[in-house]
C-alpha cells in the first residue's frame, strides 16, 4: 500500500513541476500579451498548481501519519 501512495506522490510532484514551468511560461509572455485569454490561461494553471500543491500537502500528512 505504501508503494502506491509513494507512485501517487511522485506523479502529483512531476505534475507540479510542469505546472511551475508552464506558469513561468505563460508570466513571460504576458509581458507582451496582455489579451483576456493569456489572463484566463494563467489563472487556469495557476488554479490547478494551487489544487495540486494541496493535494501533495494532504499525501504527505497522511502518509506521514500512517507511519
Amino acid at each position: 500500500m505504501v508503494k502506491n501512495k509513494d507512485k501517487k506522490l511522485k506523479k502529483l510532484i512531476k505534475e507540479k513541476e510542469y505546472l511551475d514551468r508552464k506558469v513561468e511560461e505563460v508570466e513571460k509572455d504576458r509581458g507582451w500579451d496582455r489579451s483576456w485569454d493569456a489572463k484566463a490561461i494563467l489563472l487556469r494553471l495557476k488554479k490547478q498548481k494551487l489544487a495540486i500543491k494541496e493535494a501533495i500537502n494532504k499525501a504527505v500528512n497522511s502518509f506521514t501519519n500512517s507511519k
